[in-house]
């Protein structure tokens, strides 16, 4: 079952109900993306792509073809919300997916990974539609809840500070300014057998 990180006392309030931080457990996360896969390329891309990255809505949606580097394998990705831009290796399971998906879109010329549903528009999928997308995810993979993109931005954090890494590696992944933004991840504390599980996780990502 999902878990949720109760807010610590002064701590930045996390996305979710009540100021709690929901977290995916790693075989919610396996069905999750197991049912991205089954039911097309461009869901497939979409959720392997912000799990990984640990994506905001705003950041998935505004992704351009030209961040996508071909010759490096890479993706530069616009946080808005801090005012800044940051590179990433993709590795080649997720480049992959990337193309899948990029030969298929429609309009094929747009500007725009995720071009609006409106082909006539020169719009950008808009941050309602990803969020409903994401939201059929879960209930494609029987995961109960309300649940949003940002739910997979926590479990990807949890899972590195599961792993062993410390609250600066944190914060640069997920493009935070302040390190405190961070510091919940490193305060929860998962029970043993699931911290095994998402360190496990985390530490193969590269080869996801």
């Amino acid at each position: 079952m999902t878990e949720l990180i109760k807010r610590a006392p002064g701590r930045p309030k996390g996305t979710g109900l009540n100021g709690r931080i929901r977290v995916l457990t790693p075989n919610e996360v396996d069905r999750l993306l197991a049912a991205a896969a089954k039911y097309s390329p461009k869901y497939d891309f979409m959720a392997h792509l912000t799990y990984y990255l640990a994506l905001r809505v705003s950041e998935l949606v505004s992704l351009r073809v030209e961040d996508f580097n071909e010759a490096a394998h890479q993706v530069t990705i616009r946080a808005k919300k801090q005012g800044f831009t940051k590179t990433y290796d993709l590795p080649e399971r997720l480049w992959r997916k990337y193309k899948n998906w990029l030969k298929r879109r429609n309009p094929g010329n747009s500007p725009w990974v995720f071009p609006h549903r409106l082909y006539e528009t020169d719009e950008h999928m808009t941050d309602d539609a990803a969020q409903g997308t994401l939201r059929h995810l879960f209930k494609l993979a029987g995961i109960e809840g309300r649940h949003s993109i940002h739910d997979l931005r926590h479990t990807t954090a949890t899972e590195m500070a599961a792993a062993g890494d410390g609250i600066a590696q944190i914060a640069g992944w997920l493009r935070h300014r302040a390190i405190i933004s961070s510091s919940r991840y490193i305060e929860y504390q998962h029970n043993k057998e699931h911290e095994a599980k998402m360190k496990a996780r985390f530490s193969a990502r590269g080869q996801q």
